[in-house]
């Protein structure tokens, strides 16, 4: 009889130590899955924030032309040159009329 109850509870021992060790295992086994998900997201984000620099460099270099291109439209020499080969001239005295500046009740200025 003895033999047998320590045959089950060495039977029992076996099936404890492999119940934790699976379960060890296990642990093991997600721990590493979940190191790898993080390295791959990292990695995922380190080229979406990649993509996203060049993007910014590229709008920056946009609206650097941009501003040289509305500089070179606001030149006054460019503007006067358009007037005139559209025909337009210089005001005589004549053409200017002087408008006094008056006061509206109720205004502040």
């Amino acid at each position: 009889m003895e033999y047998a109850r320590k045959k089950r509870k060495s039977k029992l021992e076996k099936v404890i130590f492999s119940t934790r060790f699976i379960v060890l295992v296990l642990i093991v086994i997600g721990l590493a899955l979940g190191f790898v998900r993080i390295r791959f997201e990292e990695t995922k984000i380190g080229y979406v924030i990649c993509v996203n620099k060049k993007i910014e460099e590229e709008e920056l270099s946009e609206k650097l032309y941009l501003q040289a291109e509305i500089m070179k439209l606001k030149a006054p020499k460019r503007i006067e040159n358009e007037a005139r080969e559209l025909g337009f001239k210089f005001p005589t005295q004549e053409d200017v009329i002087y408008i006094e500046r008056t006061t509206v009740v109720g205004e502040n200025r």
